[in-house]
């Protein structure tokens, strides 16, 4: 019976890349792999009907496996992605789950072979794993419905699971899709280990470095998984490092790899300091990771327009008062201020905010825009922009060309390859991003030499409870994964992980800054070296 408990596991795993082969138009690969589950399927539908207790399974699989076969025979791929996923799937879980119930499963045991070898590679982790209890209070294995181990992990008040509840080796899968092939990975997190047999399964070439600080965790993982093979083949190792700060100084010290942090890893972090670092980190990595696929398109269509360097129009910024104007809730409330110095400063405004100082009456000295998504266009097409300069940087949205009426200039950036080639090559400045628009646009006027540079709207919190100014933005009614923050008046105010590490940036940025005077408006949250001021007092009245 262990054997139709294994056989059925992989079917619920086969259902998953059959389906996902069959929603990408891999009709091949899927129709291969929905052959084999025909075949595997055999086994499981003799049980189920041989037993009384699975009578109502049994009709159920009378009603789906002829619908299946059709859908097969006519050809109709997303018919039968749709039966699998709907009908097929829920109940092989079902008697996957009826298996369990009756104590069928024997989970495979690994801890023998795999500490025999950890002992000739890694003799420090292997006398760490000798004295490792059995059982531990934060951490809870559980099986997943598809009989796999799973783990649960307790934090303070929150608990939460480390891999899937469902199918944790198909969430591995789905997890590392994203990751570009590299030669030598690191993985900041151990868990039970799903996510790093899948990288080791799908890069036969690569190495996979794994950064842990949970004993516990690894003995599970020795204990589910099988290792044997990979440190044979030198392919895996483990760096284990008990304090976190240690751990993340390896991380510090290694070059030329593909950085892959397990989420679930940095919520166990106790630590809360360490714990918000290690979240800005994986959002930084993984906001750089999802706007990848357009930043090459958008850098190959812009570089065809031969666009000018924006040190075209540096003379904008030199010496000047510039207003750096974001999106933030309070930028509608200084709009009479813009509008009473107008002629004493240089408004720099992000694309989102140019449609509403143009309805204000309120002409941008410059825009710019930094986005590289497709809708970016959105922020100025049909606004008057004839004799405003945009800057764009050299990955940006490459829609904007086709709705922007006025000059465009690019800005070349520090962190992607190409762009700060075509810098070198030219003899431009390259820019720090910050990861934002307002944070690239501080950059800019930095290194043009602003002689004060003052924000408005650049609330880095949501200010009221808004996400951005009015007729831009919403209300923020779902507190629960925000953080708080100091205002300019000294109140906690809630921000996003995102607006945060935005924040620490600027920090950075102006931290012993010289040159330029650095000021703050509105009731965001507090910029350190960015002091908050009334206009007469930023103008020299």
């Amino acid at each position: 019976m262990n054997d139709i408990f294994e056989n059925n596991k992989q079917n619920l795993l086969l259902i998953n890349e059959i389906v996902a082969n069959y929603r990408k138009q891999n009709f091949f690969v899927g129709s291969l792999k929905l052959s084999v589950l025909l075949k595997n399927i055999n086994s499981v539908v003799e049980v189920v009907f041989s037993r009384e207790d699975c009578r109502d399974l049994a009709g159920e699989l009378e009603q789906i496996l002829p619908a299946l076969l059709q859908a097969q025979g006519d050809q109709d791929y997303i018919l039968q992605a749709d039966i699998l996923e709907g009908d097929l799937l829920p109940l092989l879980q079902k008697i996957q789950i009826k298996l369990q119930e009756d104590g069928t499963p024997q989970v495979p045991y690994f801890l023998e072979s795999n500490m025999v070898i950890l002992k000739e590679k890694n003799e420090r982790l292997y006398k760490v794993l000798q004295n490792v209890q059995s059982e531990n209070p934060k951490y809870v294995i559980a099986s997943a419905i598809n009989g796999q181990p799973t783990v649960q992990a307790r934090n303070g008040n929150r608990c939460f699971f480390m891999h899937s509840a469902i199918n944790p080796e198909w969430e591995a899968q789905v997890l590392t899709v994203g990751l570009r092939a590299a030669k030598n990975y690191v993985v900041f997190g151990m868990g039970l280990g799903y996510h790093v047999i899948e990288l080791l399964k799908k890069y036969p070439e690569s190495k996979v470095i794994v950064l842990e600080s949970e004993e516990y965790l690894l003995l599970q993982t020795f204990r589910y998984m099988d290792w044997t093979t990979y440190f044979k083949e030198n392919r895996i190792e483990i760096v284990y490092e008990p304090d976190i700060t240690e751990l993340i100084g390896h991380l510090k010290q290694m070059k030329d790899y593909e950085l892959f942090m397990h989420y679930p890893t940095v919520q166990a972090v106790e630590n809360p300091s360490i714990r918000t670092l290690l979240e800005d980190f994986f959002v930084t990595t993984s906001s750089m990771r999802e706007q990848e696929r357009f930043l090459d398109a958008n850098f190959e269509k812009l570089s065809e327009r031969h666009l000018p360097e924006c040190s075209e129009i540096k003379s904008l910024f030199y010496k000047k008062n510039v207003v750096i104007v974001g999106a933030g809730p309070s930028v509608n409330q200084e709009l009479p201020s813009l509008k009473q110095y107008r002629n004493n400063i240089t408004i720099f405004a992000t694309g989102h905010i140019a449609g509403t100082l143009l309805r204000e009456g309120i002409i941008p000295d410059a825009i710019i825009i930094t986005d590289p998504q497709p809708h970016m266009y959105q922020q100025v097409k049909g606004l008057d922009t004839k004799k405003i300069p945009l800057i764009l940087l050299s990955t940006a949205s490459s829609s904007v060309l086709d709705y922007y009426e006025g000059p465009v200039y690019i800005a070349y950036q520090n962190g992607y390859r190409k762009a700060e080639e075509i810098a070198e090559k030219i003899g431009a400045k390259a820019f720090e991003t910050g990861g934002s628009v307002t944070t690239t646009a501080l950059d800019i006027a930095l290194q043009f030499k602003a002689e004060k540079v003052i924000f408005v709207g650049v609330d880095l919190a949501y200010t009221g409870g808004n996400s951005h100014a009015e007729g831009v933005g919403r209300r923020i009614t779902d507190i629960g994964s925000l953080r708080k923050v100091i205002s300019c008046s000294g109140e906690e105010i809630y921000t996003s992980k995102n607006l945060d590490i935005y924040r620490k940036w600027i920090e950075r940025r102006i931290a012993n800054l010289t040159g330029t005077v650095i000021y703050n408006t509105g009731n965001g949250a507090r910029i350190e070296g960015a002091p908050c001021r009334r206009w007469d007092e930023m103008m020299g009245e």
